[in-house]
């Protein structure tokens, strides 16, 4: 079985230089600093996945001139990783045409000069690392979403991945599936014989609990009852409108992961291709005990098929340090952490 040595344990960097509304480079030089990779590394976590978004060094009014000022912050984090011995997942969260959140106005599947700009923004990373090598994997895409199913991602992911090796044939890559990175979506990715090309999911199942009394959500917001780990649905029906779906009546435990995770499994078995779990994690609304006992029960799940993880976020949403940038519990850094 494969396993994604040097990437089995890591933190994304959410909020830092993607998805941070309109803050500054006050923000940009301040919210991850190079103590902050430092601890990761001390957790005994062996990578950093770094969501970014492309208007941090790209502006629509010049596409495909690539500004300084922006990939610095990016420059900054390879070379601090280095220096700490971790690997970095260079994500791609907002490209250009093509946001999770943006819906109907996502065009990037179906404008060929905006499918231009995205593979030149590939093609100009291949070029500007081209000297990090297995320490820097580029991350293509974060959770696509396309209800006309997947056949377009499949055709421009492969053309992307294309450009990238005939500038670099050994770097990295990691493709994820439709739906916001389902796991239940890998069955509809092309699967490459290129041993450089890696598969990715993300999974916050139960949301009833990963992501209790958040705000962004309609169900959530409105429903304000605190939900322990294992979940006990029968309790929360109200969260449901009284009308629990099958796949969440009863107790969700360590069972009920499995079975949300049995399509990343059945993927392994036949493919034996790279599997990487790019983002998981609970929100710091949970008490921390139900949230160290469903980080431990999904890590052993995936440790036991070899996929490797990094949880959401080092700051922001998960409850791994607090709004000051303190460490909230030891049990979850001990949880985060496993490899």
């Amino acid at each position: 079985m494969y396993k994604n040595e040097g990437y089995m344990a890591g933190a994304n960097l959410g909020h830092w230089i993607s998805q941070y509304g309109t803050k500054s480079h006050d923000h940009f030089s301040n919210y991850i600093t190079e103590g902050d990779i430092t601890r990761i590394a001390q957790w005994g976590m062996d990578h950093v996945r770094l969501p970014v978004d492309y208007f941090i060094f790209e502006d629509n009014s010049a596409p495909g001139v690539y500004k300084e000022d922006g990939l610095v912050y990016i420059d900054r984090c390879i070379e601090w990783c280095k220096k700490n011995g971790l690997n970095l997942v260079l994500d791609l969260h907002h490209a250009p045409g093509f946001f999770f959140g943006d819906g109907d106005k996502n065009c990037l599947f179906f404008d060929r000069n905006m499918q231009q700009r995205y593979i030149d923004i590939w093609k100009f990373f291949t070029k500007r690392y081209i000297s990090e090598k297995y320490n820097v994997t580029f991350e293509l895409l974060n959770e696509l979403v396309l209800p006309q199913g997947s056949a377009a991602w499949n055709d421009l992911w492969q053309e992307t991945a294309a450009e990238i090796h005939l500038i670099d044939p050994e770097r990295n890559i990691i493709v994820g599936g439709n739906f916001y990175n389902s796991v239940g979506e890998l069955k509809n990715l092309v699967i490459s014989n290129n041993p450089h090309i890696w598969y990715t999911f993300h999974c916050y199942h139960p949301m009833i609990f990963t992501h209790q009394r958040a705000g962004w959500m309609e169900n959530t917001r409105r429903y304000r009852v605190p939900v322990e780990y294992p979940v006990d649905t029968e309790l929360h029906a109200e969260f449901y409108n009284n009308n629990i779906p099958e796949s969440e009546k009863g107790i969700l435990d360590r069972l009920y992961l499995k079975k949300i995770l049995q399509p990343a499994f059945d993927f392994i078995e036949k493919n034996n291709k790279p599997l990487y779990c790019g983002e998981y994690g609970v929100i710091a609304n949970a008490s921390v005990d139900s949230t160290v006992s469903w980080l431990n029960d999904i890590t052993d799940l995936l440790l036991e098929y070899g996929i490797g993880r990094a949880v959401w976020s080092y700051r922001g949403f998960s409850c791994i340090t607090d709004s000051n940038n303190n460490i909230t519990s030891d049990s979850i850094i001990k949880a985060i952490s496993r490899k």
